[in-house]
């Protein structure tokens, strides 16, 4: 059911547009200072990014913790989003017409 959260053959590039990519990649953010609060699987592919998403959720991002489930993948994924839209706009030149 959660193949995207274990399956580190699986590329971000499946959910992920390129840009989003890169600001998933700014992740340092959602890590914590200790080893365990790092970010455990290797950068760009799904688990690693749903990683990222959890945290923004809400979850704690201990592995020895219950996974994140849907609910707060989705919370994550607004967070995301709405991160993503700021960047987005700031990225873009904004031109004012009357």
């Amino acid at each position: 059911m959660f193949e995207g959260r274990d399956n580190t053959q699986l590329s971000a590039a499946l959910t992920f547009c390129q840009q989003q990519q890169c600001l998933l990649g700014l992740q340092c953010s959602v890590e914590g200072d200790t080893q365990k609060l790092q970010n455990p699987y290797p950068q760009g592919c799904l688990p690693w990014a749903t990683w990222i998403i959890a945290r923004l959720g809400g979850w704690s991002g201990y592995l020895s913790q219950r996974p994140p489930g849907m609910p707060t993948l989705v919370r994550g994924l607004r967070q995301f989003e709405s991160i993503f839209f700021g960047w987005k706009l700031s990225q873009d030149r904004l031109v004012y017409t009357r």
